[in-house]
């Protein structure tokens, strides 16, 4: 089976330094790799305010994680997250297929506005005509 595309989203203890975090999103990295995925972006969002309580906590540090690889691999690390001490909340979502739908719609857009152009009144394409004196 192809490899898919992944989001893996986990919310850090706020009570951990800044070098903590990266430690733990650098953790999760290895294990992504470990398991024959592979990184395509991280993102840091920082510290934020929580919809509400998680294990007693106002707050948390967001990363965002997205991996290529196989449902055995996220699996995989989801599992190695649960028993990783300093992550409160994680979330694991493939994204692959959305990102398909999404490509798709935009294509079809593209072409109704190219044939609304053309119902639209739009000059007809140049021709070459012969002038007669």
């Amino acid at each position: 089976m192809s490899d898919r595309t992944y989001e893996i989203l986990f919310i850090a203890d706020p009570n951990l330094g800044e070098p903590e975090v990266d430690t733990l999103a650098a953790q999760v990295q290895g294990f992504v790799e470990k398991d024959g995925g592979r990184l395509q972006k991280m993102e840091k969002w920082g510290k934020k305010r929580l919809a509400y309580d998680v294990r007693r906590h106002r707050e948390g540090y967001y990363v965002l994680l997205v991996v290529e690889g196989s449902g055995t691999m996220v699996k995989e690390v989801e599992r190695r997250i649960k028993v990783t001490d300093g992550i409160i909340r994680y979330l694991s979502v493939r994204v692959d297929e959305e990102l398909r739908k999404a490509e798709r719609r935009k294509a079809k857009r593209a072409l109704g506005e190219e044939k609304r152009r053309g119902r639209a009144g739009a000059p007809p394409p140049a021709r070459d005509v012969e002038v007669q004196q």
